[in-house]
């Protein structure tokens, strides 16, 4: 029952078809989001990994989150900003 030079090509490239197709998957299923809060104060989501060289962000929360709907959970609960820090002191061209 030996396999012919035809069959194990065959049987390879659809090897590594299901491979790539697995992979293609699979790869957003394993994506891991994290909040960082910026040096003004906002907290973001992203699916970047903070490295800690950069000094003006700042990891908070857990170490990661698997999904970013619990990222986002997570900021309103550690990231609340005071209303008044979000708005500008005067809209530009009105004096006050």
């Amino acid at each position: 029952m030996a396999l012919s030079a035809l069959e194990l090509g065959r049987m390879s490239r659809r090897v590594l078809l299901i491979a790539v197709l697995f992979t293609a998957v699979a790869d957003p299923a394993l994506a891991n989001w994290w909040i960082v809060r910026a040096s003004d104060g906002k907290c973001i989501v992203v699916d970047i990994e903070p490295t800690g060289k950069d000094k003006t962000v700042t990891k908070v929360g857990k170490d990661y989150y698997q999904t970013p709907d619990q990222a986002e959970a997570d900021v309103k609960r550690l990231c609340k900003e005071s209303k008044s820090g979000d708005q500008p002191a005067g809209k530009p061209g009105n004096a006050e």
